[in-house]
């Protein structure tokens, strides 16, 4: 057997493995025939695999019942992984590929435990006319971009409450009105992003879009910000393109559970 069909061969095993472990997380009724039928392999062969995964704490079987459970080792390493920090350091590579296409600063927020956005990261534009550093502020939601994209994701009910608060007025170009801020909220869930043009302070522009995980929900706020004068109508059009673009290829590789061989090393130095 060659070296190309041994790794082939190794990679379906680990793949079988993979299948196992995420059937028994969707079945709680699973047992070593059912896991069988659903990785395609003898039972036999299950069993051996499930024995394996079994010895190193990734599977459990229960005595005298049949029944195969996610093992305690798995669970541990699962409750380990802090996805926000995994968030970041997707990023990191993405963000920098896209300022550098932009010339212009971008931010990830995450969710934060109490529900608004917390900013976390930052790549400075390299023109000095840029604004100053946002990591660990806040900003008012209905007046940023990042806000605007936390708000379109709120239920009704949760939006009725926010909206029983006076929204404050920061510049003329400030939504104010719970009417406007409604429909203005509608436009960003059909088009994935919010823009804010002089909203919190004259002469800053910000747009923003979301990124979601595998169940759809909402990972973080990708944006972009620089002075008004730079992302006009032509040049913010082109933002939103590439701000769209790498959101979506955050989301990919989050989902894929993979990240692209090119990055990989630049990751590898964000997380040392």
């Amino acid at each position: 057997m060659t070296s190309a069909q041994e790794g082939a061969k190794l990679n379906q095993s680990v793949r079988k493995a993979i299948t196992l472990l995420r059937a028994t997380a969707e079945d709680r009724n699973a047992n070593v025939s059912s896991l069988a039928r659903t990785a395609g392999l003898p039972r036999a062969t299950a069993l051996r695999m499930i024995q394996t995964l079994e010895q190193e704490g990734f599977l459990l079987r229960v005595p005298g019942d049949d029944r195969v459970l996610l093992g305690p080792e798995l669970l541990r390493l699962a409750r380990g992984t802090d996805e926000q920090l995994l968030l970041r350091e997707v990023s990191r590579p993405i963000i920098s590929d896209l300022v550098a296409t932009l010339r212009e600063t971008v931010t990830l927020s995450v969710v934060a435990p109490d529900g608004d956005l917390d900013l976390v990261h930052q790549v400075d534009a390299p023109a000095q006319l840029r604004p100053q550093s946002w990591v660990g502020q806040r900003f008012p939601l209905h007046a940023s971009a990042g806000g605007k994209v936390l708000l379109a994701t709120f239920d009704d009910e949760r939006l009725e409450r926010f909206l029983a608060e006076p929204l404050a007025r920061f510049t003329p170009f400030t939504i104010t009105t719970a009417e406007a801020l409604r429909v203005e909220l509608e436009r960003v869930r059909e088009q994935r992003y919010a823009i804010s043009h002089d909203e919190e302070e004259e002469g800053l522009s910000g747009i923003a879009t979301v990124v979601r995980g595998r169940a759809d929900e909402l990972l973080g706020v990708l944006g972009v910000g620089g002075p008004t004068q730079r992302l006009d109508r032509q040049r913010g059009r082109h933002a939103i393109d590439d701000l769209v673009r790498a959101a979506g290829e955050i989301e990919s590789v989050l989902r894929r559970g993979r990240t692209p061989a090119a990055r990989l090393e630049v990751i590898g130095r964000a997380g040392g």
